[in-house]
């Protein structure tokens, strides 16, 4: 295949592999799209493999980084090429062919994945390949390891469609009993134990698309949740607000918001997490609460891995000379400490908005004895689905991988109840008012992926590539003979 062709090629299977991300949720398509990726990279020149790379990422991207759009139409321009540049380097070190193409091919992917997530600017995590493959029969297996790890799995998945299409049926098979094995171990792994339980409940205030919080009547969104939270008469012991549901100008422990949260806590008899945008003069700080009757104020939790211009400007000054940032008028100060707060029901993990897509975030909050996971998120300012099913996503994987219960709360959608099988036991729609209420559990113990976290399955799998990489070299010095 002459390599103009091939890279025309590597564009749409990239498009295809895209559409396996939520919301459009085709999991199968991400194999068939990977796999004939892999064929493509049948190329032994190491610039047109990249090449080949990156036109396939530019595919994927181009789909999967699309909801860029709603907040800035430049940053999606420049963050695809860019995103697909990171993706495409650990490609450079697999072989050009052979079942060692084929195993190195996930090692990879989750190379890749690890790179962009901390990459730039602390890491993009959304649209990630794990997303894709919530509802695929082995997603079990990132109680073993996280998400890294079902992309793994996915690379295996891949490596065996492509092992088909050549006619390699004993590495197919290999294959296929390996992501067997691993699956079968994922659903024997160690999981949580049931301590207590109690009745929870998620406020989704309801309102437009497409509002940013800057330009929002906070206040009316508090009163919004003071509303639908007055309809629903049943009795809850926990209940949790989304993000940006409060607002004070200065310390929240003397707002008029957190005094109104105080009386309400008490008068229902009813523990609330809610989410204050605390402004600190010139910078403001993005916090979740606890407020519990009669007591008050508990604990709060200042989020730490903030949005890159969402809630700050990388290079203010600079940047400033050139586009209106009038979006993002303040930036945010990050909090330093892990996400867990103090509550009557001991210790509850609080992951804010973006912070639910990245697994370390929960891990920690696990490692400090959360018994509970609560995501108060906002995504009003998106105008479509993709986002709130992204995001109601990467809660599933987090209640998966962590064996917890998560109590998602957004602004307009969708806010869930999900289990620690990454169940969705209720969930709303888009943009109406809406309180959830569930039986859930309060649970202790630890996963093999809380237990060991990212980075070893990452250096485990750079080790796998430099290995494999070094192992071709040897043979091919050898004997330059395909075979």
């Amino acid at each position: 295949m002459k390599q103009r062709y091939r890279f025309a090629a590597a564009i749409p299977c990239g498009v295809i592999t895209a559409f396996s991300l939520p919301p459009w949720g085709l999991w199968p398509i991400a194999i068939i799209g990977l796999g004939i990726f892999l064929k493509l990279l049948d190329v032994s020149s190491w610039k047109n493999r990249l090449a080949t790379a990156w036109f396939f990422w530019v595919g994927f991207y181009l789909v999967g980084l699309i909801w860029m759009i709603d907040l800035t139409l430049p940053g999606w321009i420049l963050a695809t090429p860019i995103e697909a540049l990171i993706m495409a380097l650990p490609f450079l070190l697999l072989p050009n062919f052979g079942i060692l193409k084929r195993v190195g091919f996930p090692a990879a992917l989750i190379v890749g994945e690890s790179i962009r997530w901390v990459i730039p600017f602390g890491g993009v995590p959304m649209s990630n390949l794990a997303l894709g493959q919530i509802d695929a029969p082995w997603v079990s297996v990132v109680r073993v390891s996280g998400p890294l790890l079902l992309i793994g799995i996915l690379g295996l998945a891949a490596s065996t469609f492509e092992a088909i299409l050549v006619r390699r049926f004993v590495s197919a098979s290999m294959f296929l009993m390996t992501i067997l094995a691993i699956t079968i171990v994922a659903n024997l792994a160690p999981t949580s134990v049931v301590d207590s339980s109690l009745q929870a409940g998620v406020v989704q205030a309801g309102g437009d698309l497409g509002t940013r919080a800057v330009s929002s009547d906070q206040a009316n969104v508090f009163d919004r949740h003071v509303s639908a939270l007055s309809k629903h008469m049943i009795p809850m012991d926990l209940v949790v607000w989304s993000e940006s549901s409060a607002i004070s100008d200065g310390p929240l422990e003397n707002s008029v918001h957190l005094s109104r949260l105080s009386k309400i806590s008490t008068a229902r008899d009813t523990t609330i997490i809610a989410n204050f945008s605390e402004r600190d003069g010139n910078y403001f700080k993005n916090v979740s609460v606890v407020v519990a009757p009669i007591a008050g104020l508990l604990d709060r939790y200042e989020k730490t891995h903030l949005v890159p211009f969402g809630e700050y400007i990388p290079f203010r000054k600079v940047l400033d000379r050139f586009t209106d940032l009038s979006m993002v008028p303040r930036d945010a100060l990050p909090g330093k400490k892990p996400g867990v707060m103090d509550s009557p029901f001991g210790s509850i993990g609080n992951a804010i908005s973006f912070e639910i897509y990245f697994p370390e975030q929960t891990r920690r909050s696990i490692n400090n004895g959360a018994r509970i996971i609560t995501n108060p998120t906002l995504a009003s300012s998106y105008t479509n689905s993709t986002v709130p099913s992204q995001s109601l996503a990467s809660a599933r994987l987090r209640a998966i991988e962590t064996s917890r219960w998560v109590l998602q709360a957004s602004t307009t959608g969708f806010s869930a109840i999900i289990d620690p099988d990454g169940k969705v036991i209720e969930r709303t729609g888009l943009k109406n008012q809406q309180v959830l209420s569930s039986l859930v559990e309060l649970r202790s113990g630890r996963t093999w992926a809380v237990s060991l976290g990212k980075a070893k399955i990452t250096w485990l799998s750079i080790f796998l590539l430099v290995l494999i990489r070094c192992f071709f070299r040897l043979q091919s010095s050898k004997s330059p003979v395909r075979h």
